[in-house]
């Protein structure tokens, strides 16, 4: 599966985001800890001068912090094959005297190694900041390692099912784009069905309480790193709150992401059709089954957003939410028609 002139490949196609997901990486971490550290370092050697008794230390450090890392992520995966297709680079790539197979898992390998070692570099700089700064009079350097195991492997999982998402993609513009439909797909399709449900009068669960439980957070895998929250103070009675952390039961949803990604993702990447390379999908067969899926979405949204308007909020409206439904079908079914034999390539 290691092969030196792969990797080489894979470098030279995803530098640019490797580079960016260090950056990325370094600043919104251990930068950003030595940062709250020298101000709340400030911060207590010169307290309110006004009411010094007032002055409380406090930490707080949210999973969202890292979001355009995970952006970056998907970015990596989208280099690594969906530019290759849109600039005809599979042409040398398939050429080259290896299985499609090592070709696929060469990648997946690329990608991994650097999301594992800069999350670990970075997160392990942080642990050492905590423990050694003024910050370890307020907060547990556990909370790093904690979050540690959720962001490895919703991580991997992300950059897995981006790659798979690059197998049936034409171009880096259609894997990007299906890469962030599909990945916030669970909580947000849930919430259109909900919805439905509740136009027609029954009500199964409340939608907000609904999304946070952790079993969505899980399947809709950016969630799970973004609600991610640890907040300590020192103010009277001394209280320090996790927030919105999932259950480690829960890591075997990326666990199992990750390996239908790679298997699926291998399978479908040694059948890949070059004379698709450009258009919205490289498969055919599955173009009507993705056509209703869109038409379906975007009917049911269409009918969510004009239900609520033609409506009240206690009465919302029935007739709206058909009409609207019917108006967001046929314009996806015709923008669909048009867009998705359109093909989108450079360099050939």
């Amino acid at each position: 599966m290691f092969h030196k002139a792969l990797w080489m490949r894979n470098q030279k196609l995803g530098s640019p985001a490797v580079w960016a997901m260090y950056i990325s990486l370094f600043l919104f971490l251990p930068y950003s800890f030595f940062g709250k550290a020298q101000s709340m370092l400030a911060e207590k050697q010169n307290p309110y001068p006004d009411s010094p008794e007032n002055y409380y230390l406090h930490f707080s450090f949210i999973g969202a912090d890292i979001v355009l890392f995970l952006f970056l992520v998907v970015g990596l995966a989208a280099l690594l094959i969906g530019n290759e297709r849109t600039t005809h680079a599979t042409d040398l790539t398939f050429s080259l005297p290896f299985k499609r197979k090592d070709i696929f898992l060469s990648k997946w390998m690329f990608g991994v190694v650097h999301i594992i070692s800069g999350l670990l570099l970075n997160l392990l700089l942080c642990m050492l900041i905590v423990k050694f700064t003024i910050l370890s009079e307020v907060a547990d350097p556990s909370f790093v390692l904690e979050f540690m195991i959720i962001v490895l492997p919703f991580s991997i999982a992300i950059f897995s099912f981006s790659l798979f998402i690059g197998t049936i993609a034409g171009s880096i513009v259609s894997q990007l784009l299906l890469s962030g439909i599909f990945l916030l797909f669970p909580i947000g399709f849930l919430t259109l069905i909900l919805s439905f449900l509740e136009f027609h009068g029954v009500s199964l669960y409340n939608i907000n309480n609904l999304e946070r439980t952790d079993i969505i957070k899980s399947i809709t895998l950016p969630m799970s790193v973004i609600d991610f929250n640890y907040y300590v103070d020192t103010s009277p009675g001394n209280q320090v709150n996790y927030l919105n952390r999932i259950s480690f039961v829960m890591l075997i949803i990326p666990l199992i992401y990750t390996m239908f990604s790679v298997l699926i993702g291998t399978y479908l990447f040694g059948r890949t059709k070059n004379e698709n390379n450009g258009r919205l999908l490289v498969f055919e067969k599955g173009r009507r089954f993705f056509t209703f899926g869109v038409v379906l979405c975007f009917a049911l949204t269409f009918g969510m957003i004009g239900g609520g308007i033609f409506g009240g909020h206690q009465s919302p409206s029935l007739i709206g939410y058909y009409l609207s439904a019917a108006i967001g079908g046929v314009l996806a079914f015709f923008m669909l028609k048009r867009l998705i034999n359109l093909r989108m390539q450079f360099g050939k």
